[in-house]
């Protein structure tokens, strides 16, 4: 029987979700082997913790690696933690995520669901690399570091792959201003202006598609892919195309509720943070987008369910955070008026689960999209369109 610590040579099957290697001993005991390996690969594993039915382990050494796998272009990247499928093009990160996605659901909706998946469309990111408009550093003596892989040490760092041009550029130079801490940057894809969450700017981000400019302050959270953000926002919205009446649940800074009421669109944005709110309100009114109404409410509580429920909405957007929103498929099933939900996920495993309630009576997932929001690792971004039967 494995412990803690003991060294494995084992052969990876597949990928899981979160973007974990799966093996098996010879004695069919399960091996989930820490995001950094691929499919086919043989390698040698230390085992980090036991359980009853599986172990975890990390990688040590590439025995025989993938022909997938190629030069890693961060020269951070054996101690960085920030891009763990950065070892694969691309391109073939993206058909890794629509495997592990295809996968994952399945078993995710269980045996009564599992039969009713549509089939995957899968949406590149522009950019493989260089596609993050904001993102998160460690500053220590004035310098930017990384957090290192399945550790809390701080990496130094030179550069980053995942940051756009500018920002990437930029970051000694913002560090540089920063006490020691953790701390968000941002910059602007219309015009490259940076910022750290400590400026009192405002940079511009731009929706041809929709006429707009958004002015959003660096410590407001926003798509960092703006690039496939527009594509996102796009698709959800052509989604609800034929919808007057939309809620927008854990609606941000307006991502889609700003988009939405420039097509004419009444939308009720509903968010818990009071600065996201502020911002939202103060480009719709900037903007002249009358139709949208910002609240400060937490989705948690009754009082702001009673909120929307008051407005009627016939389709909903939700776009809740990683740890999904538990509770709020009953709560959902309870608003007869409800046609359509554009389910926005950035972990879809925990969006099945809060979306049981619904399939369970009935609703359907008519379409299912794939974002490769954030190339160079395992995350991925999904929408789910959801239909009333």
């Amino acid at each position: 029987m494995s412990t803690v610590g003991d060294l494995l040579t084992l052969k990876v099957e597949k990928l899981l979700w979160r973007g974990r290697g799966l093996a098996r001993q010879d004695s069919g005991q399960v091996v989930m082997i820490e995001p950094g390996v691929l499919p086919e690969e043989v390698v040698d594993v230390r085992v980090t913790k036991t359980a009853k039915d599986f172990l975890q382990a990390e990688a040590v050494k590439i025995q025989s690696p993938s022909p997938l796998r190629g030069i890693h272009p961060c020269p951070h990247a054996a101690d960085c933690g920030g891009s763990r499928f950065g070892m694969v093009a691309p391109e073939t990160g993206t058909q890794l995520k629509a495997d592990i996605l295809r996968d994952a659901l399945p078993r995710a909706l269980g045996r009564d669901h599992g039969l009713r998946i549509p089939e995957l469309r899968v949406v590149p990111s522009p950019q493989g690399w260089r596609y993050r408009q904001r993102g998160q550093i460690h500053v220590a003596s004035g310098l930017p570091h990384a957090m290192g892989h399945a550790s809390n040490d701080l990496v130094p760092l030179t550069d980053c792959h995942l940051l756009a041009a500018p920002l990437a550029s930029a970051m000694p130079a913002l560090a540089k201003g920063l006490p020691d801490g953790r701390f968000t940057i941002a910059a602007s894809p219309d015009t490259g202006q940076t910022a750290t969450e400590r400026d009192n700017v405002l940079l511009p981000f731009s929706f041809p598609d929709f006429g707009l400019t958004l002015q959003l302050p660096p410590s407001t959270f926003f798509q960092a892919n703006w690039a496939l953000n527009q594509h996102l926002v796009r698709s959800t919205v052509d989604a609800l195309h034929g919808f007057e009446r939309i809620a927008d649940l854990f609606s941000g800074a307006g991502n889609f509720a700003l988009p939405l009421a420039s097509r004419g669109k009444s939308v009720l944005a509903v968010e818990g943070s009071a600065p996201a709110v502020d911002t939202g309100m103060r480009n719709a009114d900037r903007l002249a987008l009358k139709s949208v109404t910002f609240r400060d409410a937490n989705l948690a509580k009754p009082a702001a369910w009673k909120m929307v429920e008051d407005f009627a909405p016939r389709a909903a957007i939700l776009d809740p955070p990683r740890t999904g929103a538990k509770g709020i498929g009953r709560t959902l099933l309870g608003m007869p008026g409800l046609e359509r939900l554009a389910w926005v996920s950035c972990d879809v495993v925990n969006t099945v689960r809060d979306a049981k309630p619904l399939l369970a009576a009935g609703w359907s997932i008519s379409s299912l999209t794939l974002f490769d929001m954030f190339p160079g690792t395992w995350h991925m971004e999904v929408l789910m369109i959801l239909d009333r039967p």
